[in-house]
């Protein structure tokens, strides 16, 4: 039968999905889904079982809440009338109570209670959380949408308290995908709503979402709409959501799910989650009840299954910050650190001394917000007045270190006790007191956050407090320091804080003289992250303090940078730096399988990839040097080499070649490639350089730009790569960026150009020239040309040297009207012609040539083995006398010079071209019939000069392969020009010579439109003209645009042609005709030719009959209907053709125009240097006669020497410097460079746009100072006082509090004072010597003097209450673990006290569960209470164990086999760290001795002798305590004490033998001399209900100081350090030892 489906409350905790399952249901889960949903409004848009998503199943599967499984009626006279109203489905309205309705102990009604749970018979009965509740499946999940508060929809979870914190971090991270934060910032403080001054909550605001966006940090809180967490809510709401960063602001809310207001409204009750849940705040609060905050982004719901207790979460918080500290940053694999945590303190009550104690004891840094009041202004109060004492302490080692100790002045101490008393009332005061004193046991950990009008004031203060509070607790690791600042990309902490007065390096030297090889690897490791992390701000600065890239750019290093996508973890941040450059590793990755690397990119695929991008006349040596070239990548970065398993002899001797080593150690060298050993790369700028602009990186590009070398080369090969990358994309975003960022180097090399040129206009050239080692043999030149740079091609400095390589040896005063008449006249060169003086240039060229040759010598193995081309050693003429200097040019020379002059070589050639073109015209008008003339065999033999020549041009190129040259040749127009000339004309010849009459006119027509071609090719020349060059550019350009006019207007002729035509003469027969006169008819209407007479022509003019027209006897009559219908057509297309299209074709080409004209001279200049190259590389003679050149060269290739003469021939585009003059070149434009980029920062520092931010945030200072003043006079006003503004004139103005209370003490100091002079000058007037003391001092010192002794009274009060009330065995935090002890308030620790609510938290420490030769074996606490009886013999001597299990305060009290500690309550049970149940007995030693000055002499203190005692300072806890320890069994106290003070204090004595056993014997006396000073029990942090430990306190001390003066204290292997300590009340000692040293000060009359 059917089973009704009961709608359950949503504030029913019941786990209804399992109801649904258990085998009493007909009904699998499945068929009752659609009729829940049927019945139940409130599930709409729940998704059904087969729509969940990864994150529903998820949820469901692995969180859990926690229900009540057995009801336990609450008493009714316990505070019944304080809980809010529980909402009950059908009784009642919501928000009105049952009065019939009882209340479970767990906090909720019957009703939401399950039918089938037992229920208990008295409200008496005990009812615990751990026994009456079980985990089940959630029912609180999914999204949360506050409605009034936007649209944004925030995840949220309802968890158990015991939920595996593994769970917790895979919803977070893996369901959420939240990213891993690089900072965890928890916030505490009050949690009911409190005010701050206005401009304090608004630097708190901005200040903690600028550390958050900065750093990527994760900020937790309460997660509820009151007190500090909303402060926090409200900054993400002003300042966080509204930030351009890209980075989200992560702010996780952890509230106990019993005390969320309206958190039915969370709940689903088919457990499938709500997407959204919406949520609303209401305007009323009900008691114990709060709302969720709407501008958290995430909320953590933590359940116990009670409702209305709050704190319920804090444990759980506490462990989830705990395992987010556990995992690393993404910042690389060796520079990663642990997630720092740091807690903020913002206003607060007792729970917040207590997170801030437990924070300082778990080694948490907290930064505490001064001024937001209570807690946090006592702690600020606290820290600010005590002071941190430096004392000299003895390690293990006999090394003297500093500890800094917090001393509390006795009146501080007081103060504090005022102000707790104040804020807090006096429950729990000395507890509270204690905290507060503790929080501040480490100094190092607390940092204080001070707004005042004093202070800076600006925003960045709270963040730089919060970051730097976390560098203080690790000041001692430095690197640990620079790991976090790299974490958090905050380089202006890196600077402030690390690399400050030279701390860095003294550290990086005291490092070093330990560990020579640590200190750079560490920063090696750094600098790899910042690089692949791109902190460009981060690389400068480690370059500038100590990083080496000649020691840190290692090939391995290299390749993990561009392999970093493959060596780091996916879910990595490190994959949106990745992500941004996929374009390289899609291009990358083509390379790298077509050379057929399977797994890792290669430094050859980076080089392929280099050469595709600039051009094949670009060689990177990555291709050439086979120690790159033959590297096993795989083995270099994994250790296990793919291709060569096991490293035969073969492979292992490659790998010898590529590292320099030998074969026994390159196993070793590759597998920790950090040794120091010879560079791998000369030049690391310059690799770190193109990996930079390869990943598009620019800030990064230009500041490695700016530490190379070759600052002009280097920006012109970034300029062209870019250029090449945004031709290879698709994402037009990023092809923009790639244009903007080419824009920007070639801007650079450009500058520094002009730079070079305005300095020195020689050196210039030679930049230009240069042949450059490092950057594929090329030049500047050619790099500019090769990447189409026309900006930097038409600079001066490049146009100088073109004049000068157009002129050759002539001089450049030479007109062209002389040029001219000397090729015509060559008897006028002598005469006329005037010729460079190059002596002086020549005899430096020549001492440059021989070293240039000499430098060859030395570099010829070298050379080889770089390159697969065979190099030629050039040998040096030992008749040649380089110091000489040629006397005046001979004639032969001068002729020479003339005719090898590339303007001349142009005039010759184009004077050829001239008469070839009238040649080729004669022919075709005069001589073009059946019989070949000789003027055609001379065209003929021209043409074919002309071809000999473009395939040298083709051969000649600058790139190395057939194809890249091919590609090259044809990517100039006037290329593919000559090719169509040459190819018609072949075509032509080949028609004239076939024996047909018709196929000669075809060559006729053939040759004549050949011939018209060739007149075209006579534009080129224009070229070399200012004037002309650009209009051939527009020509060309117009080409293009006409071209896609076309495009379009075809569509009208077209349509309109067909249109016409089959309406004139419809059903025509098809024929290539028919196709001509179609497009003839609409094509030259265009031109106005509108065929009227056709259309109108009639009978008798034309014929409908088909045969008539058919033979061509007369023309086809058009239709009658298109007599009118075709004007009208052709009126509307000529309409938008002429009209229309016509003005749209001017237009595009008056744009063009425009365009061009704008850069003229950048278009000419290009083109002129394409022209000069062409004939600067081109053989002397014009054509015909340049075949005999050709043969010259053809017969040079034959014999092999066609390179070496090439190549020993001077060149004036490239030039080969000696090594001296080359490095002298490279420094040269170094330096200027440097100067130039120095003299751009400062331009950029004083230009308008950054003096109107300097003078914007003056102004702002400024008015932040004003804001202030004015809180400050508000606050005055507020407390009764008039405010100043408005004071009348006649009205006394009113002082703000601050600086009455100032002046109030100035005027009392100048009564005082006027009261003393008076006293001294009556004295003086008597001549009296005497030394009484001025009246109101005398009062005043002793009001002084009272108040003091009532402090120290007060301070010793203090000590002996706090070990009455068992303090330190009721700290939250249980010592050495994450377990929180049930808190116990101090009216009730005693047992008599009843205390119904008491649950203490059972723990005992793995390594006691290990039951070790110390620990009882038998674990009573987790048997039952019957079990237990007679396990241990209580109140008497265990002799099984050889342990006394008697007190020394009498007997205690066994309690179902436990005993209970006699001091009463300590909220945990169990034996926790001590190994007996019962008393744990110990020995605890005070050693003293008056303390004595430099001669010997006792120091007193207010009349009283100062003592002083041996302390040890704790690894554990880091607080100075007695040396004392554990009895061990059947051992007896007296012998405890002296070998715990031997092994603790002691550590091992004086060397000398003589001298150690005097002392021995001496100490022997003095222990035997000891007196007792306390027996009882201890109040030690370690102690539970269950197990306490008691100690018997003994004083040895040493009134003379023989015994203890001749050895120095040193700490023992369990202790960190061992000092002697001045006995004062204002130490803060372990457990109860203060206590105990404050009864030996009193014994010995000491001052304390």
């Amino acid at each position: 039968m059917d089973k009704k489906v009961t709608k359950v409350s949503p504030a029913d905790p019941m786990d209804t999905i399992e109801n649904m399952e258990s085998p009493s249901h007909g009904k699998s889960l499945i068929s009752l889904h659609y009729n829940e949903e049927a019945v139940d409004a409130e599930n709409v848009g729940a998704a059904p079982v087969e729509t969940m998503t990864y994150q529903q199943r998820w949820i469901r599967d692995n969180i859990k809440m926690r229900v009540c499984t057995k009801f336990v009626e609450k008493p009714t006279n316990v505070n019944s009338d304080l809980l809010p109203p529980v909402r009950v489905p059908g009784k009642g309205l919501p928000g009105i109570q049952s009065e019939a309705e009882p209340i479970c102990r767990c906090g909720y009604p019957r009703s939401t209670h399950g039918q089938s749970l037992s229920s208990g018979t008295s409200g008496m009965e005990d009812w615990k959380v751990d026994t009456h509740t079980k985990a089940t499946r959630t029912n609180a999940f999914g999204t949360v949408e506050f409605l009034g508060f936007g649209e944004n929809e925030r995840n949220y979870v309802r968890v158990d308290v015991d939920t595996k914190m593994k769970d917790m971090m895979e919803l977070m991270m893996d369901v959420w995908g939240l990213e891993k934060p690089n900072l965890l910032i928890s916030v505490t403080g009050g949690a009911k709503n409190f005010t701050m001054k206005q401009k304090l909550k608004e630097e708190f605001r901005r200040g903690l979402m600028k550390v958050a966006r900065s750093t990527g940090a994760w900020i937790i809180t309460g997660g509820t709409n009151a007190g500090v967490m909303k402060h926090v809510g409200e900054a993400v709401r002003d300042y966080g959501l509204v930030s351009a960063s890209t980075n989200p602001i992560i702010v996780i809310g952890v509230a106990t799910w019993g005390c969320i207001q309206n958190k039915e409204d969370l709940t689903d009750s088919e457990c499938r989650g709500k997407w959204p849940a919406s949520y609303r705040l209401g305007k009323k609060q009900r008691p114990k009840e709060s709302f969720l905050d709407p501008n958290h982004t995430h909320f953590v719901l933590v359940d116990n299954g009670t409702q209305h207790q709050f704190g319920v979460e804090i444990p759980f918080r506490a462990w989830m910050e705990n395992s987010i500290a556990n995992m690393k940053t993404n910042t690389g694999k060796n520079a990663s650190v642990y997630v720092p945590v740091v807690l903020l303190v913002l206003e607060g009550g007792p729970g917040t001394l207590e997170t801030a104690h437990q924070a300082v004891a778990n080694n948490t840094p907290i930064v505490i917000v001064q001024g937001s009041g209570r807690a946090a202004d006592i702690l600020a109060y606290a820290y600010q007045n005590s002071i941190g004492e430096e004392i000299g302490a003895t390690d293990q080692e006999g090394k003297t270190k500093k500890i800094t100790q917090t001393i509390f002045d006795a009146s501080v101490e007081a103060e504090i006790r005022n102000q707790v008393e104040e804020n807090f009332g006096k429950k729990n005061l000395v507890r509270h007191c204690e905290m507060v004193k503790e929080t501040l046991k480490n100094r190092d950990l607390v940092t204080v956050f001070e707004f005042s009008i004093g202070g800076r004031g600006s925003s960045k203060d709270i963040d730089r407090a919060i970051l730097q509070a976390l560098l203080r607790a690790n000041k001692d690791q430095i690197f640990d320091q620079l790991k976090l600042a790299l974490a958090w990309n905050r380089i202006d902490i890196a600077k402030s804080e690390i690399f400050t007065d030279d701390r860095f390096i003294q550290y990086k030297e005291g490092v070093n003289r330990h560990r020579n090889k640590d200190v750079p690897s560490m920063l090696f490791e750094i600098m790899q992250s910042a690089l692949i992390l791109n902190r460009v701000t981060f690389v400068e600065l480690l370059m500038d303090n100590g990083v080496n890239l000649k020691d840190f750019l290692t090939k391995k290093r290299l390749l993990k940078l561009y392999n970093h996508r493959d060596l780091y973890d996916s879910s990595s941040n490190m994959m949106q730096e990745i992500n941004k450059n996929i374009q390289l590793y899609q291009l990358l990755d083509k390379i790298r399988r077509k050379n057929g690397n399977e797994k890792y990119i290669s430094l050859v695929d980076v080089g392929c990839l280099i050469q595709d991008l600039i051009g094949d006349f670009y060689t990177p040596w990555y291709l050439i040097d086979p120690k790159v070239r033959d590297l096993d990548v795989e083995y270099l970065l994994d250790g296990v080499s793919a291709k060569c398993m096991g490293m035969p002899g073969i492979k292992k001797g490659i790998l010898s070649m590529a590292t320099g080593q030998k074969q026994e150690t390159v196993e070793n060298e590759l597998l920790t490639s950090d040794e120091f050993q010879v560079p791998d790369f000369d030049n690391p700028f310059q690799e770190l350089f193109l990996w930079a602009v390869l990943l598009n990186r620019q800030e990064m590009a230009k500041i490695l730009w700016k530490g190379g070398k070759d600052a002009t080369a280097a920006a012109l090969v970034a300029s062209g790569m870019l250029n090449s990358l945004s031709r290879q994309t698709d994402d037009t975003e990023l092809a923009k960026k790639l244009k903007e960022n080419s824009q920007e180097f070639s801007n650079l090399a450009i500058a520094v150009l002009n730079e070079c040129y305005d300095v020195e206009e020689k050196k210039a050239q030679n930049l230009l020239i240069r042949e450059l080692e490092h950057w594929g043999a090329a030049t500047c030149v050619l790099l500019a040309v090769e990447s189409n740079n026309k900006k930097f091609i038409s600079q001066t400095a490049c146009q100088t040297l073109l004049n000068n390589v157009w002129m050759g040896n002539l001089s450049l005063d030479n007109q062209l009207l002389q040029l001219l008449l000397c090729v015509f006249i060559p008897p006028l060169i002598l005469p006329v012609i005037k010729f460079k003086d190059n002596s002086d240039q020549d005899g430096v060229e020549n001492l440059e040539r021989k070293g240039v040759l000499r430098d060859k010598k030395r570099k010829l193995e070298k050379q080889k083995t770089l390159s697969s081309i065979p190099v030629k050693e050039e040998k040096e003429d030992p008749q040649v006398d380089y110091e000489s200097k040629p006397s005046n040019l001979s004639f032969w020379k001068k002729l020479y010079y003339f005719y090898t002059a590339p303007v001349i070589i142009f005039a010759h050639n184009v004077l050829s071209y001239v008469i070839f073109l009238g040649l080729y015209s004669y022919i075709l008008l005069v001589k073009f019939n059946k019989d070949v003339s000789n003027e055609e065999i001379i065209l003929i033999i021209w043409v074919f000069s002309i071809f000999a020549e473009e395939v040298r041009q083709m051969q000649s190129s600058s790139t190395k392969n057939f194809n890249t040259k091919l590609q090259s040749y044809i990517t100039d127009p006037w290329n593919i020009v000559d090719v169509a000339t040459i190819f018609i004309f072949v075509m032509g010849i080949v028609l004239r010579f076939l024996p047909f009459d018709s196929t000669l006119e075809a060559a006729r027509c053939v040759m004549a439109l050949n011939l018209v071609i060739f007149f075209f090719r006579i534009l080129h020349i224009f070229s070399v003209h200012k004037q002309l060059g650009p209009k051939l550019v527009m020509i060309g350009r117009m080409l293009k645009d006409l071209l896609y006019f076309i495009i379009i207007l075809m569509v009208f002729v077209v349509s309109y042609s067909i249109a016409a035509y089959s309406v004139m003469y419809p059903n025509s027969e098809l024929s290539i005709v028919l196709v001509y006169n179609v497009m003839r008819l609409g094509y030259w209407n265009l031109y106005g030719e509108l065929f009227l007479e056709d259309i109108e022509r009639e009978e008798p003019d034309c014929s409908f009959d088909d045969s008539v027209y058919s033979n061509g006897s007369l023309p086809r009559c058009p239709s009658a209907v298109s007599r009118y219908a075709v004007p009208i057509l052709m009126g509307f297309y000529v309409l938008f053709c002429n009209i229309l299209l016509l003005n749209l074709l001017i237009a595009m080409f008056s744009n063009t125009y425009q365009i061009v004209q704008e850069n003229t001279d950048q278009y000419w200049c290009f083109q002129r240097y394409r022209l000069i190259y062409e004939y600067y590389t081109r053989p002397t003679l014009a054509p015909p006669l340049i075949l005999i050149s050709h043969m010259a060269l053809f017969i040079r290739w034959i014999f092999g020497k066609c390179s070496f003469c090439l190549s020993s021939q001077p060149s004036d585009l490239i030039k080969r410097f000696s090594s001296d003059k080359a490095r002298e070149l490279v420094q040269w434009e170094n330096m200027i460079a440097d100067a130039f980029m120095n003299r751009l920062e400062l331009e950029e520092k004083k230009n308008i746009e950054n003096r109107v931010i300097n003078t914007q945030e003056s102004i702002h200072e400024l008015f932040f100072k004003l804001d202030e003043l004015q809180d400050l006079q508000a606050t005055s006003g507020s407390s009764g006082q008039a405010p100043i503004s408005k004071a009348p004139v006649n009205q006394v103005v009113r002082m703000p509090p601050q600086m009455d209370k100032r002046l109030l003490a100035l005027e009392e100091q100048m009564q005082q004072s006027t009261v003393a002079l008076n006293w001294i000058m009556k004295i003086l007037q008597e001549q009296e010597k005497n030394t009484r003391v001025a009246p109101m001092l005398e009062d005043k010192r002793e009001n002084e003097k009272q108040k003091k002794e009532k402090d120290k009274a007060l301070v010793k009060n203090t000590v002996e209450e706090r070990k009455r009330l068992n303090y330190k065995a009721r700290l939250p935090c249980y010592p050495q673990s994450l377990i929180n002890r049930f808190p116990v308030p101090d009216h009730k620790v005693s047992w008599e006290i009843p205390f119904p609510e008491y649950d203490p938290v059972i723990y005992e420490a793995p390594e006691v569960k290990e039951h070790p030769y110390w620990a009882d074996t038998i674990d009573l606490i987790f048997m039952k209470p019957e079990e237990r009886i007679g396990k241990i013999k209580f109140n008497e001597y265990d002799d099984l164990n050889k342990v006394n299990r008697k007190s020394y305060v009498g007997t205690y009290q066994v309690q179902d086999g436990l005993p209970l500690n006699p001091t009463g309550r300590t909220g945990l049970i169990g034996r926790g760290l001590l190994g007996r149940y019962g008393p744990n007995h110990c020995g605890d030693p005070i050693v003293t001795r008056w303390k004595r000055d430099d001669i010997g002499n006792v120091v007193m203190k207010e009349g009283k002798k100062v003592l002083e005692f041996v302390a040890i300072f704790r690894k554990d806890n880091k607080l100075w305590s007695i040396p004392g320890g554990m009895c061990e069994p059947g051992q007896k106290v007296s012998q405890c004490l002296k070998a715990e003070f031997t092994e603790e204090a002691l550590g091992s004595l004086v060397e000398d033998s003589n001298m150690e056993e005097k002392i021995k014997s001496d100490l022997k006396i003095m222990m035997e001399e000891g007196e007792e000073i306390y027996k009882g029990i201890c109040d030690d942090p370690r102690n539970t209900d269950n197990s306490w430990l008691e100690t018997v306190v003994f004083n040895y001390h040493d009134d003379t100081g023989k015994v203890l003066h001749p050895f120095l204290l040193r700490a023992g292997e369990t202790v960190e350090a061992a000092s002697w300590l001045e006995v004062s009340s204002s130490l803060m000692l372990h457990s109860s030892h203060l206590y105990y040293v404050q009864l030996v000060a009193e014994k010995l009359n000491a001052f304390f």
